[in-house]
């Protein structure tokens, strides 16, 4: 009980400054860090998952490399695990811890001032998707995008817009389409579902919400006019 008094303090005392600062009104931001993976502090962070937890026999595993950055590797399997009921396998992710509940609630991300999710990644060639878990009456409703990357092999920074993310339920896509709750984003994450045995392997460094300087949240942004001299 003690411990969830210290979360509700913090977190109020987090809310005053915001609100000193008028925070709320400050407007234009250009990005809002969300998660990383550059210390063994921010490994802690992070959740790692397979077709293991259910009896399958896919590796995964989440490390900081030397340099510094995260690296999700493992290896697919689609053997079925012995429990005639699963008629599925062959699947990895990560995504961040959610954090601890305070009076006022668990507190979340609110990215609705952000028109992209960027992530700095280096990839390999597999299909990867990114996960986004929202505070919605549904538990196991995520919002999911294909990580499409351009070079392979090199570090890039992908950005995809927030609208542009599927509402999906145990891997499936939902056929009645609802809005994205951006006020409450708790978790964010990747998976790798390709159905292709075999190694795999992606280093993480960061993911922010983030705008560009022609956007603002959904909103074009007009460029401020330079003034000929």
């Amino acid at each position: 009980m003690f411990s969830i008094f210290r979360r509700t303090a913090v977190e109020v005392a987090e809310s005053s400054l915001k609100a000193l600062n008028m925070d709320g009104l400050r407007g234009w931001q250009r990005e809002m860090p969300m998660a990383a993976l550059n210390s063994q502090k921010d490994l802690t962070q992070w959740v790692v998952g397979s077709d293991k937890d259910i009896g399958g026999f896919s590796e995964a595993h989440l490390e900081i490399t030397p340099e510094g950055t995260g690296r999700f590797h493992g290896n697919i399997s689609l053997d079925l695990p012995t429990n005639p009921e699963i008629k599925q396998s062959g699947y990895a992710a990560i995504r961040t811890k959610q954090k601890e509940q305070s009076l006022f609630g668990i507190p979340c991300w609110d990215t609705t001032l952000f028109r992209y999710l960027a992530l700095r990644v280096k990839g390999d060639k597999r299909k990867y998707f990114v996960n986004i878990q929202t505070d919605g009456i549904v538990k196991t409703d995520l919002f999911q995008h294909r990580l499409f990357l351009r070079t392979p092999g090199q570090w890039e920074t992908v950005m995809i817009p927030f609208k542009d993310f599927i509402l999906t339920n145990n891997g499936m896509i939902q056929e009645e389409q609802i809005e994205m709750f951006r006020e409450k984003v708790r978790t964010v994450g990747i998976s790798l579902m390709d159905r292709q045995e075999g190694p795999f392997s992606i280093e993480i460094d960061w993911i922010k919400a983030m705008n560009t300087e022609f956007t603002e949240g959904d909103m074009d942004r007009v460029p401020d006019k330079v003034e000929q001299l």
